[in-house]
């Protein structure tokens, strides 16, 4: 079982103390090792070799794909953007192509991926998401992504209320006030695009699905719009109670993206509910400890079903 992802993560490290409690072999590539440490190599030649600090990647059935925390935004990589921008944009950008190819090479040979490489970057595409979802029947807010001022005030003008947030997540969402319609301030827009979404009133709840079935929900209790700007709690809600229109939404955003893992932002309204978003690499750790679900159990018995076919050696 190979485990890609940040050590230092509450994510990966939950997951490997499941597997280790089940007794699955792992191997951890650990992205808090790059750049610097950790060599790798992708040596492709009568037998193509894949190894990570001397590790290789033989006899591998399946992976499970945290996040490589290459991101240049994240706060370790700080200094190293202000003193060289460039240099450390390419440095970041050559580590992730090589291990895309790795991951790549690796499911080529029956590696199964959890989740597939391709469905990492949908929650930064979230316009193209959010247009899945709502072709695969799956209730989605309307949503408008512009950097036109004037379609924003039409859009505002016939919904009323209004949320913005970033089209590549990263920020929080906040509501839209009569202050943001401002010329100015909407003059702003030119620098780049923002999404704005039709306000919906509700309860936040998460579900996350594993392998086609919902596995746990917590409702978070919050007063803020975004719950991560402030204190919240998470209450455990038992699957016999959670709306059977919010398990199917859940299943079927999760089917038609592609996921075999997924945590599914669902707001809870009278009589219906919205999906916000479904996120390809969820963070679950705090939701298994406050609220008591139990997410990395159920995830790391997904992992450890042995893949269908049986993998080359790699």
């Amino acid at each position: 079982m190979l485990l890609l992802g940040p050590r230092s993560d509450p994510q990966l490290a939950a997951v490997e103390r499941a597997l280790e409690t089940r007794g699955v072999d792992t191997c951890v590539w650990d992205a808090d090792d790059w750049p610097g440490a950790g060599a790798l190599t992708y040596h492709q030649g009568d037998q193509t070799r894949l190894t990570v600090d001397g590790m290789p990647a033989d006899g591998v059935h399946t992976t499970y794909l945290r996040n490589f925390a290459l991101n240049p935004r994240l706060s370790e990589y700080r200094d190293d953007l202000e003193d060289h921008p460039f240099a450390l944009l390419n440095q970041l950008r050559e580590y992730q192509a090589t291990l895309e190819s790795m991951l790549y090479s690796l499911a080529a040979r029956g590696v199964r991926m959890v989740n597939p490489l391709e469905t990492q970057d949908l929650h930064t595409r979230k316009p193209w998401q959010l247009e899945r979802l709502d072709a695969a029947g799956v209730p989605v807010p309307e949503t408008l992504t512009t950097t036109d001022p004037e379609a924003v005030r039409s859009f505002a003008d016939r919904l009323g209320a209004i949320v913005y947030k970033p089209v590549s997540g990263g920020g929080h969402a906040a509501v839209l006030t009569p202050d943001d319609l401002d010329a100015d301030r909407l003059s702003l827009l030119a620098n780049s695009p923002v999404q704005f979404q039709e306000y919906v009133d509700g309860e936040d709840i998460r579900v996350f699905v594993v392998d086609g079935e919902v596995v746990a929900a917590a409702r978070i209790v919050s007063d803020e719009l975004d719950y991560r700007t402030a204190d919240h709690d998470v209450e455990r809600i038992p699957l016999s109670a959670l709306e059977p229109e919010i398990s199917e939404a859940a299943v079927t955003a999760t089917d038609c993206l592609g996921l075999a893992f997924s945590g599914i932002d669902v707001i809870d309204t009278d009589g219906g509910c919205t999906v916000l978003e479904a996120n390809p690499s969820p963070m679950f750790a705090a939701f298994d400890e406050k609220a008591g679900t139990d997410v990395a159990g159920a995830l790391a018995d997904h992992l450890a079903t042995p893949a269908e076919t049986e993998p080359a050696a790699a």
